[in-house]
């Protein structure tokens, strides 16, 4: 189990790094591919032993190595969230097929939630394969009706909600890119995900946003990125859903006799 546990740590220190050239590059609508790994403010390639996750941004102090450019603090954490995240998984999951499908959708989460705090986007490149990809898996696990459910209702529930929320104020109150991510949510986890992952983010939003917004002095008419509390309830609901809702119909006298 260690042995595993490290293997799926290490690999998400670098599925971290790719992660990072994902956040910089998608929303400029570039190769994550080609070119290589280069500085953004100079260009010049990036070496190897420069690329090392975390310790590379360690040992340059955060700086280009040929410029001297700040080089963000985004970059090691990304890769530190994702190498712990997946060392967690592999700890919580084992060797099963679930630990795969929790390996690639901690990979879209962190990677959607980075780039919506940086650009208040939430890609469709990373948003539709995330839909089928979840689909997927769910036909791999037997749950694909409980999925197709989840994908559609996560979709429309939100829409609806804007539409509303349009129609009473005159302004959207969402994103489509937020509503094409509660799909893929639903598509990886079922339609029972979706109560709590939309009360849960709402809360949570809700309180963080309103001390942001408080702390930052803006008025409450700016848009705070709402796919990274999404995310969050997401992993929540993907680790612990089942012990959730034995609690949930346990508050309710639902357990059966």
């Amino acid at each position: 189990m260690m042995l595993l546990v490290l293997t799926c740590g290490l690999l998400g220190l670098i599925f971290g790094s790719f992660a990072n050239v994902c956040v910089y590059r998608i929303p400029r609508h570039e190769s994550v591919v080609f070119p290589g790994s280069h500085c953004p403010q100079c260009g010049h390639d990036i070496d190897w032993y420069d690329n090392i996750p975390i310790l590379s941004w360690l040992w340059l102090k955060g700086q280009c190595r040929h410029c001297g450019g700040a080089i963000s603090w985004r970059y090691p954490l990304l890769e530190l969230v994702m190498g712990l995240s997946w060392a967690a998984m592999a700890w919580h999951f084992g060797p099963t097929q679930v630990l795969l499908q929790a390996l690639m959708l901690f990979f879209l989460l962190w990677t959607l939630s980075f780039i919506d705090l940086e650009t208040g986007l939430l890609p469709n490149v990373l948003t539709y394969p995330g839909i089928v990809l979840g689909l997927l898996f769910s036909w791999w696990t037997g749950n694909w009706q409980d999925a197709l459910i989840g994908a559609v209702a996560g979709y429309a529930v939100f829409w609806l909600i804007a539409k509303v929320f349009l129609l009473l104020t005159g302004r959207e109150g969402m994103g489509y890119g937020d509503f094409k991510l509660l799909a893929m949510l639903g598509a990886f986890m079922g339609w029972q995900a979706l109560p709590f992952i939309i009360f849960a983010s709402s809360m949570v939003g809700a309180v963080i946003g309103s001390v942001f917004l408080l702390l930052s002095r803006r008025g409450f008419h700016t848009e705070v990125p709402f796919g990274p509390y999404l995310a969050l309830a997401g992993m929540v609901w993907f680790i612990w859903g089942g012990d959730i809702l034995i609690w949930y119909t346990g508050i309710l006298g639902l357990h059966a006799s």
